[in-house]
């Protein structure tokens, strides 16, 4: 009698305690489903070859991005150019970085609220080699203000929000960033625009080249400028270097090539540098086309206001600090 009532024990509290363990593997395992896993992108920067890009902004034309050594050349149909390595390095921090917020969508029927879906979503496919490492759609962005406003002086900047969607996946995430803003960019914006780099205490001499032999030579003696032998005014010339610092222009001249010589010519001259060239030819109307050899490859369309007036002083004004050419 003892013996079977133990038996029947033992056979209870066994069955209770299977019960309790497939309870728990139950509630472990739903757990486990609503775990967010968020590392939604494993690439490494170093491997990549190729990257494929399908801008919104391009209505969904392809840009391949190549790399050449440590440069990167981007390519729109039959035409190729040198990219630029801070767009493409902060699009790749971006990417490399990418954590998801939240889940926000599980079903394909909630692809569009979120433009994560091939007509509205701007696709990126990584490679590494023949190696496919990331094919993503990127969707929707939007601007998320800082909790207590904007504050003038000191004040908290806001966040972004941009939806995303790994291509053979239906769920779309939610991810903290500007990843959207980075990515859906025009062939344009993705290629190098650079005309000018300066650092001003290096800068020794500049030799400004212009029609009708009106060009001078402004050259820096000891701490002084002068102009053909006369004293420049310094906050004149101090001015002006700082403000060829850093020069970009978007809007290139594809196709252009020289077929007589500048009208204009500055060339920049001084310590631990190459001589930098930025050149002007005529075109029709009032249209110029500039060149620099900071980035020889491009050609770019500028008129005689903004940019020209930067770069192509006349030497009254920097002796006096008045007006350009």
């Amino acid at each position: 009698m003892s013996g079977k009532f133990n038996n029947r024990t033992l056979l209870i509290v066994f069955l209770g305690l299977a019960g309790i363990l497939v309870l728990t593997r139950v509630f472990t395992a739903k757990k486990a489903e609503r775990t967010l896993d968020t590392d939604l992108v494993e690439i490494d920067t170093g491997r990549i070859s190729t990257i494929y890009i399908y801008p919104q902004a391009e209505q969904g034309a392809e840009l391949v991005f190549s790399r050449n050594g440590i440069a990167w050349i981007v390519s729109k149909d039959e035409l190729s150019a040198p990219a630029d390595k801070y767009s493409i390095g902060h699009a790749l921090d971006e990417l490399l970085n990418l954590k998801a917020d939240r889940l926000v969508a599980r079903s394909e029927e909630k692809w569009p609220e979120f433009h994560v879906n091939d007509s509205l979503g701007t696709r990126v496919l990584v490679k590494e080699g023949k190696k496919t490492t990331l094919d993503m759609i990127i969707g929707r962005f939007n601007y998320q203000p800082p909790p207590g406003g904007f504050s003038g002086y000191g004040q908290q900047y806001g966040t972004g929000i941009t939806y995303v969607r790994n291509i053979d996946e239906d769920e779309v995430y939610a991810v903290e960033g500007f990843l959207a803003m980075s990515i859906n960019q025009g062939f344009n914006n993705w290629r190098d625009q650079t005309i000018c780099r300066l650092t001003k205490d290096r800068i020794t001499k500049v030799v400004f080249e212009y029609p009708a032999d009106s060009g001078f030579v402004a050259q820096k003696l000891d701490m002084n400028w002068t102009i053909n032998g006369i004293l420049a005014d310094s906050t004149s010339m101090a001015q002006y270097l700082n403000g060829l610092s850093r020069k970009s222009h978007g809007d290139f001249a594809d196709g252009f090539s020289p077929l007589s010589n500048p009208l204009y010519q500055v060339t920049f001259e001084g310590m631990n540098m190459d001589p930098l060239l930025i050149r002007v030819y005529s075109q029709v109307s009032d249209e110029l086309i500039l060149h620099s050899t900071i980035n020889p490859e491009s050609y770019f369309r500028i008129t005689r206001d903004g940019l020209f007036r930067d770069i192509f002083k006349s030497s009254a004004g920097l002796i006096s600090g008045s007006a350009s050419i």
